[in-house]
């Protein structure tokens, strides 16, 4: 049975994001499967500086309703990030990638899911500027050899009728034009790695055109080298007419950039969030094979253009879509290649034996 960096070594690098708490019993599996890593979340903002912060409950909130900001006690600790620091989980992931020759992807320089709530809004703009520097010079030491980072994580926007940037505290304190300004950044304090920008919907065509518009403008600088598609998608993808063939169409449009491609964060997921599913169904588990084997045919026909893919997890028994989007539910999802046991699933050989 050929391993997936085995089956794939002809066409791109495999990898797989780990969490630091579950890497030990996941160690065997991925040191004999993957050949890249990235760390789920402790390279993160919060996972780097969590600054003893509790993130507001949102629950119970109406559509568009927010918490009170928190009150900020000790403007130091935000403006100068490294006083708060703890770089432990993510120096287990990078330094068991290290030592055992897998390569490390960086994730996430700067995401709005990342950063304090509340906080960041509270902050003047030369504020988040310092904070924003601090940041990058101090993970750049800590984190040296990541051959590529993402950079700004999710920058577009999802809604039809919006400015093509999401909105978050970076656009509000630096401008329309903070993706320069950070990926600036990046290419000083990173200057050996490729850059990312990643993002999630790349196949939705109103998404697309946005993500298009956001790379262009990066590369016009010279400070863009991947597009990053996370391929976050569910089983539901084999009920689309044009499902496959929106997500061709897109790799095409994005290769016609000149820039590399990265599938970043792939899984299947078995619950379908548009139409609110909340059960796993035994034909939903049936059908994660099918999707793969089809996707994985779709990444071999974009040899030399599509340079890594890159799993959200190694084992279903870690899976973030366990309980994702569920209001506090957990269902038994099964959207990766390995089982709970670290055995390959019937989509592991569907993908491995082609």
């Amino acid at each position: 049975m050929k391993t997936l960096k085995e089956a794939y070594k002809d066409y791109f690098t495999v990898g797989a994001a780990v969490a630091a708490h579950w890497l030990d019993e996941a160690s065997e599996c991925v040191k004999q499967n993957f050949s890249t890593l990235t760390a789920e979340n402790e390279m993160k903002y919060m996972g780097v500086h969590n600054h003893s912060y509790k993130r507001p409950d949102f629950r119970g909130l109406k559509p568009g309703e927010r918490p009170e900001p928190p009150e900020i006690t000790s403007r130091e600790r935000f403006v100068h990030p490294s006083l708060e620091t703890d770089a432990a989980p993510g120096l287990k992931i990078y330094n068991f990638a290290r030592s055992n020759g897998i390569l490390m992807r960086g994730h996430t320089l700067s995401w709005h899911g990342s950063y304090p709530w509340g906080i960041f809004e509270q902050l003047t703009p030369e504020e988040l500027e310092a904070n924003t520097i601090e940041h990058y010079e101090l993970v750049s030491r800590t984190f040296p050899g990541c051959y590529c980072w993402d950079v700004v994580n999710e920058a577009a926007s999802d809604k039809r009728e919006d400015f093509y940037l999401r909105r978050t505290p970076y656009l509000d304190k630096f401008g329309d034009d903070y993706l320069i300004k950070l990926y600036r950044l990046a290419r000083k304090y990173f200057p050996d790695a490729k850059l990312c920008c990643n993002d999630y919907n790349e196949f939705v065509p109103h998404k697309r055109d946005r993500i298009l518009r956001i790379v262009n403008e990066l590369k016009a600088e010279g400070l863009v080298d991947v597009i990053g598609c996370q391929c976050h998608v569910n089983v539901h993808l084999l009920d689309k007419k044009d499902g496959f063939d929106e997500i061709k169409r897109s790799y095409d449009l994005y290769a016609e950039t000149g820039l590399k491609l990265h599938i970043t964060e792939m899984d299947v997921n078995c619950v379908d969030w548009e139409r609110r599913d909340e059960e796993i169904t035994p034909e939903a588990v049936k059908n994660v094979a099918e999707v793969y084997s089809r996707l994985f045919e779709i990444f071999r026909q974009y040899k030399g253009v599509i340079e890594n893919v890159t799993l959200w997890g190694v084992s279903n028994k870690h899976s973030w879509l366990n309980s994702f989007k569920l209001r506090g539910r957990t269902v038994k999802n099964q959207p990766l290649l390995f089982d709970d046991d670290y055995q390959p699933t019937e989509a592991f050989y569907r993908v491995t034996e082609f």
